[in-house]
């Protein structure tokens, strides 16, 4: 025998090295695919509570930031294309001139529908939160 690679009784491991491998390279490439497209919901997550934030400072009064937060929140995800379960919009802060105003928003996404694998069981909670100064010329009275 000869001192190298050994080979099988036809001389070539090839095809049971393809048949052992390319389970494995898929699996990681699924893996890589899924990790990108939750990512990509967090992001789009926290996009939308920024421009939550930046409507809730815009408005006038505080129940007016918290319609128009909410609503801009809604629209963002669904312009975004993620599908959550459910969505909650909550507004902290100072509402006052020169304050702050903070959106946190909250979306319960099924697991299968964000990585487009539909046999992914389970679901997962994105959230962020983003914080607006409240102009000192323009802002809420409280």
């Amino acid at each position: 025998m000869t001192a190298g690679r050994l080979r099988g009784s036809r001389g070539d491991s090839g095809p049971l090295e393809v048949v052992i491998l390319l389970p494995a390279v898929l699996l990681l490439f699924g893996l890589v695919v899924a990790f990108g497209r939750t990512t990509t919901a967090a992001t789009n997550v926290e996009h939308a509570a920024a421009v939550g934030a930046r409507a809730a400072a815009a408005a006038q009064t505080y129940g007016g930031a918290t319609t128009l937060a909410g609503g801009v929140v809604d629209e963002s995800l669904a312009g975004s294309g993620l599908s959550c379960v459910s969505v909650s919009t909550a507004l902290s802060g100072s509402f006052a001139p020169g304050g702050r105003v903070t959106v946190t928003v909250s979306c319960v996404v099924e697991l299968g529908d964000v990585t487009q694998f539909g046999f992914l069981p389970g679901s997962r909670t994105l959230t962020a939160s983003a914080t607006e100064v409240i102009d000192r010329t323009r802002g809420g009275t409280g």
